[in-house]
C-alpha cells in the first residue's frame, strides 16, 4: 500500500521566505543607507548569514528553507556583483 504525501508549497512557510529575503535585504538595506557603491561588501553578511541558515534549514530537514535560502544567496552574489561593478569599474 502506498500513501502519498502532499507536498507544502514553498511560499506557505515563514523559514523558506526567511532564508529567501534576508540575504538580499541585507545588500538593500546596505545600498539605502550607504549606498550601492559600497554595498558590494554585504555578500560576506549575507553569505555567512546565509550558510547558516542553510545548515539549520538542513539540520531541521527543511527542504523548502534549503532550496530557498541558496536562492537568497545567489541573489545577493548578483546584487553584491553588480554593486562591484559599480565601485570597481
Amino acid at each position: 500500500m502506498e500513501i502519498l504525501v502532499e507536498e507544502t508549497p514553498w511560499w506557505k512557510y515563514s523559514t523558506a521566505w526567511l532564508g529567501l529575503l534576508l540575504p538580499i535585504s541585507i545588500w538593500l538595506v546596505m545600498a539605502i543607507f550607504i549606498s550601492v557603491e559600497i554595498a558590494w561588501i554585504s555578500f560576506a553578511c549575507g553569505g555567512l548569514i546565509g550558510f547558516f541558515l542553510w545548515l539549520i534549514a538542513m539540520g531541521y530537514n527543511n527542504p523548502q528553507m534549503a532550496k530557498m535560502t541558496i536562492l537568497g544567496i545567489l541573489l545577493n552574489f548578483i546584487a553584491a556583483t553588480y554593486s562591484g561593478i559599480l565601485a570597481f569599474y
